[in-house]
């Protein structure tokens, strides 16, 4: 690793670590995304070839991740190698948001390619009171609903409101 790149990443660990000294609490809810962009001039090592979110395939990518508070607020970001699957990002993300930041119960959100039942299976046997908020596949709703576990009544379309404005017009 080049002087600039040690310094930077050290300036990048204060940063962090004010940031979720300020905007997170010893019991919090950690929001939790990944994407990733595609790359083109000279090669640097985490660049390859992965899932092109943005329909790339002739070019290499990196993947990142980005650790924000309850209200939506960036505390931290981490650059992965292209080729990482989203679900393998979570688990040093965890151990960051433990280890770094000191953060001794998390409630983790994030999309259902994130939070898979592995991935959690995984993250459990080291982490046991890693608890998480994800989505459901439709076939998993289906069997719950299947088991009466769910109401259909949640998924009535009563009293959903309805909202027009000029400034987004055609989308209601």
């Amino acid at each position: 690793m080049r002087p600039v790149e040690k310094s930077g990443l050290k300036r990048q660990v204060f940063i962090e670590k004010s940031l979720a000294k300020k905007h997170l609490s010893d019991s919090t809810l950690i929001l939790y995304n990944v994407s990733s962009s595609y790359y083109t001039g000279t090669k640097p090592p985490l660049v390859s070839f992965g899932h092109n979110r943005d329909g790339k395939k002739d070019h290499p990518q990196i993947v990142y991740g980005l650790i924000c508070n309850d209200e939506g607020c960036p505390i931290s970001i981490e650059v992965f190698e292209g080729k990482t699957a989203d679900s393998k990002t979570l688990g040093p993300q965890i151990e960051k948001i433990r280890e770094r930041f000191g953060i001794k119960r998390i409630v983790i959100v994030a999309d259902r390619g994130l939070i898979t039942t592995n991935s959690i299976e995984q993250l459990r046997k080291t982490d046991p009171n890693l608890e998480w908020i994800g989505a459901l596949r439709s076939q998993s709703i289906k069997k719950l609903m299947k088991q009466g576990e769910i109401q259909p009544s949640l998924f009535d379309e009563k009293d959903l409101p309805e909202i027009e404005s000029e400034d987004y017009p055609g989308n209601a």
